[in-house]
Formats: structure tokens, sequence, C-alpha cells
């Protein structure tokens, strides 16, 4: 970078101007990514110190030999600094701490960030950071609007740059080999006519600033936020977040098109925050219609933030057997009891499930005096071997997607879920979004509106 350059780029930072938002808009000049050689360690970037930011910094790039972490970002200092003398404490590294991204873009020799900010921010930094050389990793959702979000998936295409989205089931083992083996190799559960999700939390997950932090406001609103409060609990504010249906419905409904192998062309969703008075809906359901390569299909999704009651899973439906999945314990596979055991038993002796039960005699059992019949239960199976794939990565999902994205740098991999496979997803959720601020309607998708 000459002399030149290097003054202008300090004095475009330093005087950079507000604009729409509130966003500081400091576009790269010389920006250019550090040139990587196979078998090289991938220079990461993390911005963003808080939650997410943390977990990337200290419990999933440590599990990645690949990674060199050279640089933390975030508008706070306390947790930028933490971050930074934690980290090079731990692992006797020199890590830098910057407040502003297009500062240690200048300055870091960087071969890729890891975006964890609040959604509004995304666009912004991802677009620049592709047209600088620069691959990106981004925590979801891609942006808290769907024309943003569009910006993203076509930077990625224009500059030829990865840019992979922190969906991370789709790197999960046990995701990945129901998908790659059980529905598509083996089509074991028949045409899968239904999807049923949930993600349920006791409350709303909220922050308390930290007093010694001394925020500047004038200072926070050149980063466009109004309130310290937005600083720490910016999903529930509607200009910077998308609330839960972004946070948590998002990741499940995601699931949904990934294993029907389409996209919903109508969604009826509707919501409410009547229990914790926020600005985004803190109880939503959802009704998503598809046209799936085997026939047409429904998935059904809810949230609630006041109970924990039956937490977090997705359930698949099919003509010949059904699923529960999820990332933590709920997770069994069944047969439905008019399919012949032996019909099944070809996926035992593979090796891909186990048998939890042998088949039992059921009787019809009456309920009380009402003449309700308690139906004959499913027979339940368990995934056995993760065998036949293409990888298994054994590691916790969130460390095995930024490992796939790290590896992709090298070209040693290709990403599990780039921007417009993500950006399909997007749009559903958005539209979800659409029909709950309309106080619950009906919303058509045109397959036009998928395509970047």
């Amino acid at each position: 970078m000459s002399t030149s350059n290097h003054t202008d780029r300090r004095n475009f930072i330093k005087t950079s101007t507000l604009f729409g938002t509130g966003l500081m808009l400091a576009n790269p000049f010389s920006i250019t990514a550090n040139p990587l050689k196979v078998g090289d360690k991938v220079n990461v970037g993390v911005v963003g110190c808080g939650g997410r930011g943390g977990g990337v910094i200290f419990r999933n790039i440590p599990k990645i030999p690949s990674a060199n972490l050279v640089a933390v970002c975030d508008i706070v200092e306390s947790r930028r600094e933490n971050a930074k003398n934690q980290f090079n404490s731990q692992y006797g590294t020199k890590v830098k701490a910057y407040e502003n991204f297009y500062e240690m873009l200048e300055k870091e020799k960087l071969d890729a960030v890891v975006l964890t900010t609040p959604d509004f921010w995304h666009m912004k930094h991802a677009v620049d950071a592709l047209e600088a050389g620069i691959h990106v990793y981004c925590e979801k959702a891609m942006s808290n609007n769907i024309e943003d979000a569009r910006k993203m998936a076509e930077a990625m295409k224009k500059s030829g740059k990865l840019l992979q989205i922190g969906r991370q089931r789709r790197s999960d083992d046990r995701y990945r080999f129901t998908h790659q083996i059980l529905l598509e190799k083996e089509q074991m559960f028949g045409r899968l006519t239904h999807a049923i999700g949930q993600w349920n939390r006791s409350r709303i997950w909220t922050q308390q600033p930290n007093k010694k932090d001394n925020l500047d406001l004038g200072k926070l609103k050149q980063y466009g936020f109004d309130t310290v409060d937005q600083v720490y609990n910016w999903r529930n504010y509607k200009k910077l977040g998308g609330g839960v249906v972004s946070d948590l419905g998002s990741h499940q409904i995601d699931i949904f098109n990934w294993y029907f192998g389409a996209y919903p062309h109508t969604v009826y969703a509707a919501g409410n925050n009547s229990y914790f008075n926020f600005e985004q809906a803190d109880t939503m359901a959802t009704i998503l219609e598809y046209d799936t390569p085997k026939g047409p299909a429904i998935g059904i999704y809810e949230n609630i933030s006041n109970s924990r009651a039956i937490g977090v899973y997705e359930r698949f439906i099919g003509d010949d057997g059904a699923f529960i999945i999820s990332q933590g314990k709920d997770n069994k596979i069944y047969r439905e009891s008019r399919v012949e055991a032996n019909k099944w038993q070809q996926y035992i002796d593979a090796g891909y499930i186990s048998n939890l039960a042998d088949m039992q005699k059921y009787k019809e059992k009456e309920s009380g005096d009402s003449g309700i019949k308690e139906t004959a239960p499913q027979i339940s199976y368990d995934i056995n071997e993760m065998k036949d794939m293409d990888k298994v990565y054994n590691l916790a999902s969130h460390t095995a997607h930024l490992f796939n994205f790290i590896e992709s740098v090298r070209e040693e991999e290709s990403l599990n879920y780039d921007a417009i496979t993500s950006y399909k997803s997007e749009v559903c959720i958005y539209k979800i979004h659409e029909a709950i601020n309309a106080g619950g309607n009906r919303i058509k998708i045109e397959a036009e509106e998928y395509e970047v």
C-alpha cells in the first residue's frame, strides 16, 4: 500500500460520515486479501466479541488447526480487550484488537473474517470484505431485511470469494447423515409429507450493559445504535434484528427446506409480543406449503418464549416412517407399523440404524370410559453408525461449520452452506415476518423470488 493511499485510508476512517440508518460507510480502497498457499493457515479476524463471537474465539478456532486468529474487533472496548488478552494469555499469541472494522482490514493481512455482529451490520461488512478479496463467514441471519441479504449473495457471485452463513446444522454430522444417507440414498421414509418444528425458551435472552464500559452515546450512534440497550439486546429491535423468527426459526425452517428439497410457495403466519412486550414477536406460529419433488407437503413451526416445555426439535413424517431430529438428545426414528419389519432390516444390516425395541404385540387399550382407544405406537430406531458419508466431522456443529469454511478457503473442501442457498431460506423467513407484521396474513411466494 502506498504512503498516499495509507494516509487517505486513515483520513477516510476518521472522517467517515453517517448515511441512511446511521452506519459508518468506510469503503475499502486498496485492501487486498493475504495471498494464501495451499497448506498455509488461514489468517482470521473475528468481528464482534459478544456471546457468539466469544464462542468462535475460544471454543471453535482453537479446535481448528488450520485457523490462525490474528485480530478481533468490537465497538465495546471491554469486550475486544478481554478477548484479545485472554486469547493471547491462553495461547501465547499476539492477537490485536480494533474498534473499527476497516482499520482492521487495512492493517492486518487477512484471508477471512468471521462476522458475529448484529444482523443490520452484516451486509455492509460482508460485501466490503468480499470486494476486498477476503472470504467471509457470517452468522445468521444474513441481514435484517431481504434486500440486503440479496446484496450479500450477489457480492459472493460477483467476487468469486466464499461466503458461508452460520446455520450450523448444515455441518452437523447427524443432520448430514440423515439427509445424505437415509433420505437421499435409501429414501427409507418414503414420501415426506409433513415437517413440524419448534424452539421453545422460558425467556427472551437479554443482557445487562457492563457499567464499567461508560459507552459514549454519540459514538454508538455512528455505529447505528440509538441507545446503550440496543448494543446488548439488538435482537429485540426491528431495525437491528429479526427476533425469534430469524434468530431461532430460520435454523429449523432451513432444515425443512433442505430435507424437502424445495422452498415454500405460500406461508401463513401470526405472532405477538404480549408476554415480554418487546418490539419483536415473542410468540409465533407459521404454516408453510411446499411442492416437493415427490408431491405436496406442509411445514408447521412455532416458537414460544415463556416456557421450555418440549424444547427444541424438528419432526418429519413420511408415508413409510418418521423421525425426530435435534442437536440435543431428542433423536429417534420410527417405522410405520404397517411397514413390514424385514423391509427395514436392510438398513439394520447396513449398519445405518439399530432397533431400540423388538417388535411387540400391541394391544388396544381403552382410556377410562370414554371409548377412546390408544393408537399402537410406532417401532423405534436410532442411528447406529454414520457410514458411507463423504465426510464425518466428529465435531460440535458450530465448530464443524467453521471448520468446513476454513478448509474451503484452503481449497480442501467445498462450502456446506453458501450465501446463495441461504438466501432462499431468508426469502421465506422474511415472508413470515411480513405476515406477522400484517397481523396474520397468507403470503404467496413466486418461484423467481428465490433466484439470485
